[in-house]
């Protein structure tokens, strides 16, 4: 009894084991029949398990038989169906259960294929008893991974939303790629609005910037680029201005179950980005407000210095000390309206903060201090406008100063305006790189400035 029971314990392993197909090619030589037993493998090919009295050339041949029967939904455990072939095969049996098809190519038409067709019923029988366990194993399989990518989910939940650089979030996005998918490689590739860059992995080559890569609305869902070997997934991550795409390779295309993990992850890491976004806006913004608030402390104190300054020297002094600090420049001219000589003339200059003599060079305006609404610009940007240029607007006989302009490096000019009326101009320079560019507060303080120390020249006429 104990040896029966070993020996149907054995008859069953070696049948859920793929000794099924075995049986089955042991029946077909013995039968005399020349044949090739196959199932789907990537669409429009068939991979071949088993032959008999034929030695196939490769393990994979194309797809010219399913076409062959109906594509209706299996009723019964297995079912066997026969069909004329084409040239290549004069005659296909099918063998399909629920989930899954298994085809006998033959190579000669039988006699009498209802008489074949009844031979192979059981052994289509072991057939189908070989495909449940395969399917029972590969539901297992699946089970385990789907339960090791909730659990990568998990602990990607912990960090992903972590504030973090974009190279580095792309570097932890392919690690949590490559641990939960295991796929051959992995790629991110970055939008650079024309182009398309390498932003974390290797790459042989790097795609066109077309088809997906191009599309203006990216859904964070997988779309399958390539589908022979290797099998090609692109996964675009994007929100705003910020376009990547993880551009993953299998030996085989991906399974339902790993493109909805993608495409899970694919929502979370564009959540991520998101939030990261608006946390560095929400940064910029408090920052923003504190650089503002300093700007207000800092330009009342001045505005106080300047209005208790005693004299007319002393105040062009402070004015130019003012100015050259605000932006850090190091070389400073103030021109002002001189009543007396009923012209403009060069009052304070300043070169690497040193106080020069005085220019006595006057530049005459006999109708009193210039007015023309071009003198309310806020400021003048030399690279742009040429100091003869700025003067002309205003209806001055271009510029007496050119030369120590020129020798000040001077990047931009102030008017100082009363009303429509040029009291002043202030011109600032400097010789060390990196410090000649104002940036748009900066600008605005010194306008501001100049706007208040127009005011205060009424104290001195």
């Amino acid at each position: 009894m104990s040896e029966n029971i070993n020996e149907l314990y054995r008859q069953v392993d070696f049948i859920i084991s793929g000794g099924a197909v075995k049986t089955l090619t042991d029946f077909l030589e013995a039968s005399g029949i020349k044949a090739v037993i196959s199932e789907p493998g990537i669409p429009g090919s068939l991979d071949v398990i088993g032959a008999a009295g034929l030695m196939p050339s490769s393990l994979t041949i194309p797809d010219e038989v399913s076409a062959l029967f109906p594509k209706t939904v299996a009723k019964e455990a297995f079912e066997l169906a026969y069909s004329d072939g084409k040239k290549s095969w004069p005659g296909v049996v099918r063998i399909r259960g629920a989930q899954w098809e298994l085809y006998i190519l033959l190579q000669d038409k039988p006699s009498s294929p209802d008489a074949l067709t009844a031979e192979l019923k059981p052994y289509a029988g072991l057939i189908g008893l070989w495909e449940t366990s395969r399917k029972i194993s590969e539901t297992e399989k699946k089970l385990s991974r789907l339960s090791y990518m909730i659990l990568a989910t998990k602990s990607t939940l912990a960090s992903i939303f972590e504030p973090m650089p974009l190279q580095y979030f792309a570097s932890f996005l392919a690690d949590v790629l490559q641990e939960s998918l295991f796929p051959k490689s992995i790629v991110i590739l970055k939008d650079e609005g024309s182009y398309l860059t390498v932003f974390n992995g290797k790459a042989d080559s790097i795609p066109e910037r077309k088809g997906i890569y191009a599309a203006q609305i990216l859904p964070p869902t997988p779309v399958v680029v390539k589908n022979d070997v290797p099998a090609e997934v692109v996964l675009p991550v994007a929100d705003g201005d910020c376009r990547l795409f993880c551009l993953i390779t299998w030996d085989k295309l991906p399974d339902d179950q790993t493109m909805n993990f993608l495409e899970l992850l694919g929502n979370l890491a564009v959540r991520a980005i998101a939030i990261n976004s608006l946390r560095s806006q929400s940064r910029q913004a408090e920052a923003s407000i504190s650089a503002g608030e300093f700007t207000v402390l800092s330009l009342s104190n001045v505005l106080k210095v300047l209005r208790g300054a005693e004299g007319r020297a002393k105040f062009m002094s402070l004015l130019v000390d003012i100015f050259m600090e605000q932006c850090r420049m190091q070389n400073c001219i103030l021109v002002s309206w001189n009543k007396s000589r009923k012209g403009y003339t060069l009052s304070e200059q300043r070169r690497g903060h040193i106080k020069s003599d005085a220019d006595p060079t006057l530049l005459p305006s006999a109708e009193g201090p210039v007015k023309s609404a071009n003198v309310s610009e806020s400021h003048y940007d030399l690279a742009e406008m040429p100091p003869d240029a700025v003067f002309r607007s205003w209806g001055l006989a271009g510029c007496p100063w050119k030369d120590a302009l020129k020798e000040s490096s001077a990047k931009y000019i102030f008017p100082v305006c009363d009303d429509n009326s040029l009291v002043g101009i202030i011109a600032l320079g400097s010789g060390t790189e990196g410090r000649t560019a104002l940036d748009r507060s900066q600008l605005a303080s010194l306008q501001l400035i100049a706007q208040f120390a127009a005011y205060e020249f009424r104290r001195f006429e």
